[in-house]
């Protein structure tokens, strides 16, 4: 009985793949070659898609190579406006700032010569920072370039100077003038240093200061001194931020009933205390009364000879 069963099921089995043979072999797609004219096409398409990429590409080393060489100059362009230019500085940074309206970039010279371009943004303005590697003047100019791949570059700016310093001035060049006592309680020092300096005169948190001219010449006044001895340091700061504290110091005695009146200033044309002024516009004086009577003595002599004789 057992075998019967087991055939049984065996050929309801191999009834079973064989019902479904039928659906797969339906799913399976058999494809028919392409007509000889539609592989043409393919081909003709595919070909031309493949030269239009050639042509792309040497369009592309095309426009590289001519975006690469040098504009042409066109003299009827106006050329940029240099708006901002770091005239001095003691760092390593000139900041340069312009706008060139109607250009798409901007070439940036430093000393006649083309250092670098930089973009403009959509109000037509740049902004450059030009990094330098050594103290000294450096003249900044920039001008217009436009056009793809053909560009045209218009003329330059009106170049500006911007000055690098990172020297401070030298203890050497200043020289002070004050008088060392008076019996005022301020006093005033003059003297020379590096022209357009700021020179400060400075005890613990009191602080006095002026500005040399172009020529180096600083006067500073009202300088308050206490009863006594009074020291103070001198700091000397040059145009571009350097910075040198003075080793001399400034010593000025203050006493109210000294007899060294006047504000304790040297001048070369005019003496230092009002005593001396007095004592030597007192001579001056003395000798001119002298001289008066000198002529008076000469002249009452004359006349009484003259009158002898007669």
């Amino acid at each position: 009985m057992a075998k019967k069963k087991n055939i049984k099921n065996a050929a309801h089995t191999d009834n079973s793949v064989k019902s479904k043979s039928p659906d797969m072999r339906s799913k399976v797609e058999i494809k028919q070659p392409l007509p000889q004219n539609q592989e043409r096409i393919s081909r003709l398409v595919g070909s031309v898609f493949i030269g239009m990429g050639v042509l792309l590409v040497a369009f592309g080393i095309y426009s590289f190579i001519r975006y690469r060489e040098e504009p042409l100059f066109n003299p009827d362009l106006e050329a940029p406006t240099l708006d901002e230019v770091t005239s001095i500085t003691n760092g390593d940074k000139i900041m340069v700032k312009g706008s060139a309206a109607g250009f798409d970039e901007v070439f940036v010279y430093v000393n006649e010569e083309k250092i670098d371009t930089t973009k403009l943004d959509d109000d037509s303005k740049f902004s450059y920072e030009y990094i330098v590697d050594e103290e000294g003047e450096y003249a900044i100019s920039v001008a217009g370039v436009k056009g793809f791949p053909n560009r045209t570059i218009g003329p330059r700016s009106t170049s500006k100077i911007a000055i690098a310093d990172w020297t401070a001035p030298s203890q050497d060049s200043v020289t002070l003038r004050y008088g060392q006592e008076t019996n005022k309680n301020t006093f005033t020092l003059a003297g020379t240093t590096e022209g357009n300096a700021s020179v400060e005169v400075k005890r613990g948190t009191e602080s006095f200061g002026g500005l040399s001219d172009s020529k180096g010449n600083f006067r500073i006044e009202g300088i308050a001194l206490d009863e006594g001895k009074n020291v103070f340091s001198i700091y000397v700061e040059d145009s571009a931020g350097n910075q040198v504290t003075l080793d001399e110091k400034i010593r000025v005695s203050y006493s109210p009933t000294g007899t060294v009146n006047g504000d304790a200033v040297v001048d070369e044309d005019i003496p230092q205390a009002a005593g001396a002024f007095d004592t030597l516009f007192g001579n001056q004086l003395m000798m001119l009364f002298g001289l008066i009577a000198l002529i008076a003595f000469g002249v009452s002599s004359s006349v009484v000879y003259i009158k002898n004789k007669k």
